[in-house]
């Protein structure tokens, strides 16, 4: 599922994992790359400017780079403008006097009448009891297969012979009224979004039903086409809401970013699978997870969140450059957010079961505090008596210490003080 462009995502991402300070050309040439991925994932080029616009926008503000590398910066602002490009969760409207009555349009082959069975077994699972009744009159075989649905899923079943579909949808509301039916599901013909006659037919079904929801079943293997057929739907017969259909099968997901933002009609229900229980609320959240190819996308940003607030409680400014008072702070951060593990858990590109040895991070720590604040200060005054006492008070060795130290001093000469500021500006070791 997605897997075009969720491995576009990820070869995007990754540019970004090998930046120290990003920069505005970092981000424009990533985005230039990152809009050839969603034009040949089949976003509508509406979207695309729009997405790349909002990640842009929010890439360049200067309290978004701080305390992460960028790599994870831009993972969180994608995951968030995507999230609301797709808009929020969408529930059912239901009618205060039953039944509520929903109809599905679509056009033919969009898995319109499987849909309904589904969307009734997804009810009745609620508590709701309801009726599947079948419009498309001129298809027997539409009859016979959605009475064949309604025995599979158990829901009652609605259909008289030699009856208009104006005079049956009457009669089935009459027999839902009698037989306390919570729900009332129209399985409508499908219909080419082009053929005016055709479509004046569903907007006359539609004013004769009056129903509280008119839903687009659209398959999600159309593309930018199933995009084209939602606007025609909504112009010439209204619609309420969308079920994307056939998600299973869709390798590139442009037609689900797209359908809400350039309708404006939200997408209220998925199907994923052939099975009759293969069918859920549309979740913004999950399905902007399930693009970007993370499984646990939600606890990405948690942490993110987390080293913020970590990071306001550090008084950085107050410090005239990089010393090992900064080294500790930051490993104490660190610790408090579980250690360094947990948070790579949860980082883009960083396999499964990778591990950081916690102990070690320990007795880093120990070895810092062992010393006195002239040390931390100055680590260039810590000679061999020095190291002999600190290792003692640390339980470590002088080797160890000697190791720290090497470590530090590289570090501080590849960051040098000209950038030292931003760097500890933008979230220093993290």
């Amino acid at each position: 599922m997605f897997d075009k462009i969720s491995s576009g995502i990820k070869e995007f991402l990754d540019r970004f994992g090998r930046k120290g300070l990003l920069t505005k050309k970092d981000i424009e040439d990533g985005l230039e790359f990152f809009k050839k991925i969603l034009i040949s994932s089949d976003v509508n080029i509406k979207v695309a400017k729009e997405i790349l616009r909002r990640v842009k926008k929010e890439a360049e503000k200067e309290e978004s780079l701080k305390s992460l590398v960028p790599q994870e910066q831009m993972t969180k602002i994608l995951y968030e403008e995507l999230i609301r490009i797709l808009g929020k969760t969408y529930p059912l409207k239901i009618s205060s006097i039953p039944p509520t009555e929903i109809i599905l349009f679509g056009i033919q082959g969009s898995g319109k009448t499987t849909t309904s069975g589904k969307l009734a077994l997804y009810l009745q699972r609620r508590g709701y009891r309801v009726l599947l009744v079948p419009l498309d009159l001129k298809r027997p075989g539409a009859i016979e297969q959605l009475k064949e649905i309604s025995e599979k899923v158990e829901s009652k079943f609605f259909f008289e012979e030699n009856k208009n579909v104006y005079s049956l949808i009457k009669k089935a509301k009459n027999f839902s009224k009698k037989n306390g039916i919570d729900f009332i599901i129209y399985d409508t013909p499908g219909r080419l979004h082009i053929d005016k006659e055709m479509m004046q037919e569903l907007k006359d079904i539609r004013d004769e039903i009056k129903p509280k929801e008119t839903l687009l079943v659209a398959s999600a293997l159309l593309g930018q086409g199933s995009v084209d057929i939602a606007i025609e739907f909504k112009r010439k017969v209204g619609l309420t809401g969308i079920i994307a259909t056939k998600v299973d099968g869709d390798s590139k997901g442009g037609s689900i970013l797209s359908m809400k933002f350039v309708t404006g009609v939200p997408i209220k229900f998925i199907g994923t699978g052939e099975k009759m229980e293969d069918f859920s609320e549309f979740d913004p959240e999950s399905f902007a997870g399930r693009i970007m190819g993370f499984g646990d996308i939600k606890g990405l940003i948690k942490k993110i969140e987390r080293v913020k607030e970590e990071r306001e409680k550090i008084t950085i400014k107050k410090m005239e450059k990089f010393d090992l008072n900064l080294f500790l702070s930051q490993m104490e951060t660190i610790e408090k957010m579980g250690g360094f593990s947990s948070l790579l858990s949860h980082i883009p590109g960083v396999p499964a079961g990778f591990n950081v040895d916690e102990k070690e991070i320990k007795r880093m720590k120990a070895i810092v505090q062992s010393m006195t604040k002239r040390e931390r200060k100055h680590p260039e005054i810590i000679d061999g008596s020095r190291k002999r006492r600190i290792a003692m008070g640390s339980g470590t060795s002088v080797n160890e210490i000697n190791k720290l130290l090497k470590n530090f001093k590289m570090m501080k000469q590849m960051m040098g003080n000209k950038n030292l500021d931003k760097i500890i500006r933008r979230g220093g070791l993290l």
